[in-house]
């Protein structure tokens, strides 16, 4: 029982309307409504964000050889991704409220730290799946070192870097946006599920996804959510994102969202069934990742203050 109302206590301080992500969304006055909020998410994905990978993708066709076109286009279409996520916001914010783009969650304290450690948990947790989703053996293909040799290091850092704007980017719309708009205007768990939501349908169009792989994307959500809300900003998410994405991807080489990578090292394809696994849509699509997930987001509900830097140490109250 003590147990129970500790973590009671816990889980209402992270969902609590003075979270510091809340406080910022109320800036410019009277959150808007549901309706609003989300459709200012589709009009910046259908608008603003797909004509300018569409347009990413035609110069790198345009200017760059066959080889080298995969690593440009990944690293142009993540710059791109940023460029377009944060323009639009920033557009509708000085349009709307005129409230500062840094109340999406990015205020200057603590940032660097904050950085560093979502960039860490986020390894290691991809290291986590990557290790149970291959508990029934791995297959090994070559990886960019055995193709590219040298040059794969140069391309394996340049992809990190364009990560850290990819990763970013979908959380200041999620989560900076959404999920403080929704939460500040309605309840706080409503902000977590609607943003949750919201986020795997946008990801719902994937190649491959099954039912687990869109629950998975929603438990992602609802873990980038609440990691949000105990941190009081989106500095450590969006690092977590960025890294975990890599990892998956460029680093160990796994599908990611469906679409086939190649590893720096070797690139591994985990033997099993598809249902542990994840199989053709990457770890996301197994329940490997479903226990990952639901373990991380168990553990920052019992222990937010592991993620707050204040005196206090109460979940989301830092301050600029």
């Amino acid at each position: 029982m003590f147990v129970l109302n500790v973590l009671g206590r816990t889980i209402t301080a992270i969902l609590s309307p003075d979270n510091r992500l809340f406080e910022l969304a109320r800036r410019g006055g009277r959150p808007p409504s549901a309706l609003t909020a989300i459709a200012v998410v589709l009009g910046t994905l259908v608008l603003v964000l797909i004509p300018g990978q569409m347009a990413a993708r035609s110069v790198v066709r345009s200017f760059l050889a066959d080889g080298s076109q995969s690593t440009a286009a990944l690293i142009i279409g993540n710059v791109t991704m940023l460029l377009s996520i944060c323009l639009a916001l920033w557009i509708w914010l000085r349009l709307s409220s005129r409230r500062p783009f840094s109340t999406l969650g990015f205020e200057r304290n603590h940032a660097l730290p904050r950085l560093l450690r979502g960039a860490m948990i986020g390894g290691l947790m991809m290291m986590a799946t990557a290790a149970v989703s291959s508990a029934r053996g791995v297959s090994l293909g070559p990886g960019r070192l055995q193709e590219m040799g040298p040059a794969a290091i140069a391309a394996a850092f340049l992809s990190l870097l364009s990560y850290f704007a990819q990763g970013p980017a979908e959380e200041v719309l999620f989560r900076g946006w959404l999920l403080g708009a929704i939460g500040a205007r309605y309840r706080p768990w409503i902000g977590v599920l609607v943003s949750s939501l919201v986020f795997s349908l946008a990801h719902g169009l994937s190649p491959g996804i099954t039912a687990l792989g869109f629950l998975n994307l929603f438990l992602f959500g609802v873990l980038a959510a609440v990691y949000a809300l105990a941190e009081g900003g989106i500095w450590g998410i969006g690092a977590w994102h960025a890294v975990w994405n890599w990892t998956m991807g460029e680093f160990l080489g796994f599908a990611s969202d469906g679409t086939p990578h190649v590893g720096f090292i070797r690139s591994i394809r985990a033997d099993g069934p598809a249902i542990l696994t994840g199989g053709a849509f990457g770890p996301e699509g197994g329940l490997a990742c479903t226990a990952v997930f639901l373990l991380a987001i168990s553990f920052i509900a019992a222990r937010p203050q592991v993620l707050a830097h204040s005196a206090s140490g109460s979940p989301g109250s830092a301050r600029c």
